[in-house]
């Protein structure tokens, strides 16, 4: 029987999404339901839940804080009204990230991806989305929309395929750890790429290959280092 707590500052979110869960996964076991971050602390370390669905602003412990303290087996998904908090979630090995309200067609992809994580043992999930600051304005930007990413010392320059920038203040081996690696390749030190934002890679007279993707206006350099991925191609 696989466990999940559920904690939530709000009751009738927590009622709602306890109702919701029962009706896309009913062999689920809520086994707690925890009303601030203090609680949830102690519940998770007295069932060890498979799961946890943890909302991100709770008095006491936050749940970003309470990721970092949950037991290693437990899977961890958040749920929030905030959208600011999808890369910071996803950088404590969020499963998945639920915005309120939360809809059963969105919650059932995520019944899916847990169930497929239970499964294999996979802890980690895929990241998909990206957020940045710029003055007062946030700006979200999904992953499957992205040309490249582009190391500028402990940033990362996030380029869309439809020429859109964001610089993000986390480093590109960071973000790389969140990426699924059967999309995004490392074709530089400094340079990851979408494979299907690839338009076409060019061999220049020098030997030197070259990647041109959608929505950038020059092309990406590939290193002697990572030549072997496109062998054959």
């Amino acid at each position: 029987m696989t466990t999940a707590l559920i904690a939530d500052d709000e009751p009738q979110l927590l009622e709602e999404l306890q109702q919701l869960l029962g009706e896309t996964w009913p062999e689920l076991q809520i086994v707690a339901l925890a009303r601030n971050g203090t609680e949830a602390r102690r519940l998770l370390d007295e069932l060890r839940p498979d799961i946890a669905f943890l909302d991100i602003r709770m008095p006491g412990i936050d749940g970003l804080g309470l990721a970092q303290l949950a037991p290693p087996g437990t899977r961890l998904v958040f749920v929030t009204a905030h959208a600011e908090h999808a890369l910071a979630a996803f950088e404590r090995a969020a499963v998945d990230y639920l915005h309120k309200p939360v809809t059963p067609a969105r919650l059932a992809a995520t019944v899916q991806r847990l169930q497929a994580a239970l499964h294999t043992g996979q802890q980690r999930s895929d990241l998909r989305f990206l957020q940045a600051w710029t003055g007062n304005t946030m700006k979200l930007l999904a992953v499957e929309h992205l040309a490249a990413l582009r190391s500028e010392l402990r940033h990362t320059r996030a380029l869309s395929q439809s020429g859109e920038q964001l610089l993000l203040r986390t480093s590109l081996g960071e973000l790389q750890q969140a990426l699924d690696p059967q999309l995004f390749w490392q074709i530089h030190r400094g340079s990851i790429v979408n494979a299907q934002a690839i338009e076409r890679i060019e061999r220049r007279d020098d030997g030197e290959l070259w990647v041109q993707l959608r929505g950038l206006d020059q092309a990406l350099p590939v290193s002697r280092a990572h030549r072997a991925r496109f062998k054959g191609m």
